[in-house]
């Protein structure tokens, strides 16, 4: 990825499902796509980012963070442009980072997904990975559980959602895997 690539994000798509909604990226001035620039390419040692490519457009960033030289891993983040969701080019684009990863030396990759999220989870799968385990967590910054609850993908959250009796509501997280080499 290049500092260039950032600049992509602002000719994304947006997400119009609500669950979706804290996906969406945000307009970047010149001084926050330079921000998160610097943020992402600060530390190659620990974290890597990556720009997946359609017909030369960015249309997916992928970083690599939490870097394990010993054990040759890492935990995989992926934004896929929402005007190239459910076209199989998620499931692509994670096909050919695998294998880049793996001719780097990777020997395994690990991610966690939102439980409501069965298209990436449907991707991750298709792509090799394996469910690990799963575990409850505070939803992510600008998910209103509520407001979703409410409104049409009710029944996909509320399969993936529990209130605690400290009033706070958790989300369902899937761990999953993928052994690069044997």
């Amino acid at each position: 990825m290049r500092r260039e690539d950032v600049d992509a994000f602002a000719g994304w798509a947006r997400h119009a499902d609500p669950l979706f909604d804290h996906y969406n990226v945000p307009a970047l001035s010149a001084a926050d796509a330079d921000a998160l620039w610097a943020a992402l390419s600060a530390s190659p040692a620990s974290s890597r980012p990556y720009a997946g490519l359609a017909d030369d457009r960015v249309v997916a960033v992928l970083i690599v963070r939490q870097i394990d030289p010993a054990a040759a891993s890492g935990e995989l983040g992926i934004m896929l442009d929402p005007a190239y969701v459910g076209r199989g080019i998620g499931r692509r684009i994670l096909g050919a980072f695998a294998t880049v990863l793996g001719d780097e030396g990777f020997r395994r990759l690990r991610l966690e997904v939102a439980g409501y999220n069965g298209r990436a989870i449907a991707a991750y799968l298709a792509s090799g990975f394996a469910v690990r385990d799963e575990y409850w967590a505070d939803p992510e910054p600008g998910l209103d559980i509520e407001l979703l609850l409410d409104g049409p993908a009710a029944d996909t959250v509320s399969a993936n959602v529990r209130l605690d009796p400290d009033g706070r509501y958790r989300v369902r997280i899937v761990r999953m895997e993928r052994r690069l080499t044997d």
